[in-house]
């Protein structure tokens, strides 16, 4: 039989671990967001080249990049696009800024969603490796709900609303139907930063 005591002790103890694995467990998951995404989009644009006519390219991109808690983000990207009627093919590497807005609106209202916008940079050459500015409507999934005020947390998927070249483009850019995911990154293949 324990004593009255031990029993307070053992309570006290229980208690202060309980706590202890309470914050242990929120304290880890606020460390493990990263902020690391992988980026992967698929779809089409269709260009008007300066000079030319309008042109359906098939777009396949990867890349990987930063985001911060408020939303800030860098990164680099890497598509290639073709164009079956032309016969032709782009590799086009660059970089990624941008920004993650939260939504105004309640879930499941029509402002309910989050916004994206990405400006990619060429590094590259080549005949659709223009600057573009993306704007993305996006659903946002996460695994803790302690992070609902991260930005950099979650995964995001979403659909272009609009794409408009850049300056110094050698296309306009008329329509695009691209679907984009961002996935936070672990493990070996995650960003060395």
């Amino acid at each position: 039989m324990m004593k009255m005591g031990h029993r307070s002790g053992l309570l006290v103890a229980g208690i202060g671990f309980a706590l202890m694995v309470g914050a242990t467990s929120r304290a880890f998951a606020a460390a493990a967001v990263l902020g690391n995404y992988n980026l992967k989009m698929g779809g089409f644009e269709v260009l008007t080249p300066v000079g030319g006519s309008a042109e359906k390219v098939d777009i396949e991109g990867i890349g990987q990049l930063n985001v911060t808690s408020a939303g800030a983000i860098t990164g680099a990207e890497t598509f290639t696009s073709v164009n079956a009627s032309a016969a032709t093919e782009d590799v086009c590497n660059g970089t990624v800024t941008g920004m993650v807005t939260a939504p105004a609106g309640v879930f499941a209202s029509g402002s309910g969603d989050f916004t994206i916008g990405l400006t990619y940079a060429p590094t590259s050459t080549g005949a659709t490796c223009i600057p573009a500015t993306t704007t993305l409507q996006c659903s946002r999934a996460l695994m803790h709900v302690n992070n609902a005020s991260n930005l950099g947390a979650g995964q995001y998927r979403c659909i272009a609303t609009n794409v408009t070249a850049g300056s110094g483009a050698t296309a306009a850019v008329n329509g695009a139907s691209l679907k984009v995911e961002l996935a936070l990154t672990r493990g070996t293949n995650a960003p060395t930063n």
